[in-house]
């Protein structure tokens, strides 16, 4: 029983985590960059989000999470907080790029200039010629149906949902080939020996879609380089220049606070270079 105790008590602190640290209990255990054994060895830690604009640190949140997918609506409802509002274009890299987090900044009305999983796979020439994804097939929205690079036809079947974690809900639709048999490109298509059936979110494909002609406008490829000369530079600035590699404190309200600190103190030495280089043009 009294082991029973203890492993319910762990549940509760786990919460739905895979993993916690005993010696802190609101870390969760995660692969890091720094892994000078190369073993791959896991170690307490936060998922650190900011949000910066000039290099400033507008916005930063925690979460005991691995994946920075399901950082992205309570990083934003922060800003909301701090900012009084949200921000009117969104730029994020691909760990971002889900369906749950499209249609939330969809519907707050954000601009999302944020990449996706395939999104520079679909460029490359094996991609393109791969006749087995879907993106390279014709979607017929009047008929509901999708036309195959061989010219077979595939129907709708069915409409299945699948409910993730964060209660988010992804509507997928079942179409189905009527007959694949004595089709030439089969084996390049399916390793299936039936008829080829797919599942698609066309939710997702209209995101995708959405996220692809911004990215290749002229002012969302701006937007995503200037992203590079952003939050990459203040994590080096914070992690290189400045020696911060790990938390000092335990807890997430104390390493928050800690956080809040550094976040501080980076935006007053930015602002007192900015004044020095503004000061020396003017001598100049």
């Amino acid at each position: 029983m009294p082991r029973l105790l203890k492993y319910e008590q762990y549940q509760v602190l786990l919460g739905d985590r895979n993993s916690f640290s005993k010696t802190d209990p609101d870390a969760t255990f995660m692969r890091m960059k720094e892994d000078h054994i190369r073993n791959g060895q896991l170690k307490p830690g936060y998922n650190v989000q900011i949000g910066t604009e000039y290099q400033f640190i507008l916005t930063y949140s925690l979460h005991p999470r691995l994946t920075d997918t399901r950082c992205l609506w309570p990083h934003m409802e922060k800003a909301r907080r701090i900012l009084g509002k949200l921000p009117q274009t969104v730029i994020a890299d691909a760990g971002y790029g889900s369906e749950e987090n499209y249609a939330y900044l969809e519907n707050e009305h954000v601009k999302a200039v944020v990449k996706y999983g395939s999104y520079h796979k679909e460029k490359s020439k094996a991609w393109k010629e791969n006749i087995g994804k879907i993106e390279n097939w014709t979607y017929d929205e009047a008929e509901d149906t999708w036309k195959c690079p061989a010219g077979q036809m595939l129907h709708f079947r069915k409409e299945s949902k699948e409910t993730l974690e964060s209660g988010y809900e992804i509507r997928k639709r079942h179409y189905r080939s009527e007959s694949c048999d004595g089709c030439l490109l089969k084996e390049r298509c399916t390793r299936s020996t039936g008829n080829r059936e797919v599942v698609v979110s066309l939710e997702r494909l209209r995101y995708q879609k959405q996220a692809r002609e911004i990215l290749r406008s002229e002012d969302g490829y701006a937007l995503a380089v200037r992203r590079m000369t952003e939050p990459e530079s203040v994590f080096e600035q914070l992690k290189n220049n400045r020696g911060f590699r790990r938390f000092l404190l335990r807890g997430m309200e104390k390493v928050t606070l800690e956080v809040g600190w550094l976040s501080l103190a980076h935006n007053l030495l930015k602002q007192a270079a900015n004044d020095q280089k503004r000061k020396a043009a003017i001598l100049q």
